[in-house]
This record gives structure tokens, C-alpha cells and sequence, in this order.
């Protein structure tokens, strides 16, 4: 590997010097210069050791025609989508068809998503106001829900994207455009009652408020079903939810 990536250094500094700059690619082609494919293929290479995208000859780089072609393997999904990413901002002139493969380790199903859960219910935003589900195929894994803000659907797949294992994500997730004033009345209400006080400051609160055009969804694990039913009525009897739906799984 070692060999290889300072070949590749190599030969960018010595493209570098030879047209008389050490800038990047876009000061070139604002200056009108036009790039070789051999050396559009070596900044590309470049750019892609920078991030540690390629390792050991994981990824090959070719040029044809206007397309720039990713083949070989990268441990996971998020590292597939970059490498496109980093190619692409070499020159935008070209096409990037990224065929690499995310390497499968063989772990089941139930585990995956098992794992997809636990790095989305641990992630700083994930709160009161958001409910996620996950199954996974082979590798495939599909994501369910709501969020409360449009850039978590797009945060949380990010997330799950860096998990090894998932080939490709399916998100089916869904933005609510804000809990309201029912979502933050029933939250108050549900977690300023002694039966869950301090709850709401878990990593994953037991009970999660989805307000969908003034109908709330309760959503989460509480450990009785006395909880399941106060909660409930508390939404239902105490705002101006126009329908509740609950949820509510009982541990056991």
C-alpha cells in the first residue's frame, strides 16, 4: 500500500509542477487548462487517499470517455457514497458511476438491526419528538418513523450509513414540521407527572410524542400497562389533540 500511495503522490507533484502551479484542480480549470484523463485519474486518486478512502489498493480509479468509474470494495456505505463525493468534485464536467461494494460481514439480521437502532436512539437529537423503526434484509436496511426536524431524516441515514454491514438504506422516514403546541402540552404534561418525572432526559425517553395534523401518536416501551393507559389519558383528556393513537409497547 505504501508503495502504492506514494507512487501516486509522485506522480501528482510531478503533474503539479508540470503545468506551474501547486493550487488545486479548480484554479486549473478556472485558468482554461484542461487535464489528461491519465492526470484526472491520479487527482482523483489523490483526493480519495486524503480522506482514507483508498487503503491498500481498495479502489480503482479509471477515466473513460466523460465517466470517471469506481470498482473495489469500501467497508461501508457511508465511505461508498464519499468516494463518489471526492470524485465528483475533481471535475464536474464528469459522470462518477461508482460501482464499488460495501464488504459484508456475516451478521444476521436481527443484529443489524438491532445495531441500526442503538446508533440512532443514542444520537444527540434523537428526543421526545422523534420515533424511528428499523428492519434489514441481507444487508438492506429500511427506516421508519418521524422526525420533528427535516435534516434529521438525512442526519440519522448518515449515521446508519457508517454501521458495517448495511449495503443500502430504504428511509421511509417522515417529518411531523414540529411537535405544536399539543406535542409540547402533552410532553409537559407526561413528564411532569411523578409517574415519569426526569424520563424525558434518557438517551432514548421511554415515551416518544408524534403530532401528525393534531393527532398524537404515542410511541416508545413503558414497563407497565398502568403507565401505557396514564399517559394516554393524560394527551387525551388534558389537550386539544384532535385524535390519540397509542402505541405504547409494555416491557415485560
Amino acid at each position: 500500500m505504501k508503495t502504492t500511495v506514494e507512487s501516486i503522490i509522485k506522480n501528482l507533484f510531478l503533474l503539479l509542477l508540470s503545468i506551474g502551479l501547486f493550487t488545486t484542480l479548480s484554479f486549473a480549470q478556472n485558468d482554461g487548462q484542461v487535464m489528461s484523463k491519465n492526470n484526472l485519474k491520479i487527482f482523483v486518486q489523490y483526493k480519495l487517499i486524503k480522506k482514507n478512502l483508498l487503503t491498500n489498493d481498495n479502489i480503482q480509479v479509471d477515466v473513460t470517455g466523460n465517466q470517471i468509474i469506481l470498482s473495489g470494495t469500501v467497508p461501508t456505505l457511508y465511505d461508498k457514497n464519499e468516494a463518489e463525493v471526492e470524485a465528483h468534485s475533481v471535475d464536474e464536467n464528469y459522470i462518477v458511476v461508482n460501482n464499488l461494494t460495501v464488504e459484508r460481514p456475516d451478521i444476521a439480521d436481527s443484529v443489524l438491526t438491532k445495531t441500526v437502532l442503538d446508533k440512532i436512539q443514542s444520537n444527540l437529537f434523537y428526543g421526545v419528538f422523534d420515533w424511528i423503526n428499523a428492519s434489514s434484509d441481507n444487508g438492506v436496511v429500511t427506516l421508519k418513523g418521524w422526525v420533528h426536524l427535516p435534516w434529521l431524516k438525512t442526519q440519522f441515514q448518515n449515521e446508519v450509513a457508517k454501521i458495517s454491514g448495511v449495503e443500502s438504506i430504504n428511509n421511509e422516514i417522515k417529518n411531523t414540521f414540529g411537535p405544536g403546541e399539543i406535542g409540547i402540552r402533552a410532553a409537559r404534561l407526561i413528564y411532569n407527572d411523578p409517574m415519569f418525572w426526569g424520563m424525558q432526559y434518557f438517551a432514548n425517553p421511554p415515551i416518544h410524542i408524534i403530532v401528525n395534523n393534531s393527532s398524537v401518536i404515542l410511541e416508545g416501551n413503558v414497563n407497565s400497562q398502568v403507565q401505557s393507559s396514564w399517559a394516554e389519558n393524560l394527551v387525551r383528556f388534558h389537550t386539544d389533540a384532535f385524535s390519540v393513537e397509542n402505541d405504547l409497547k409494555v416491557q415485560e
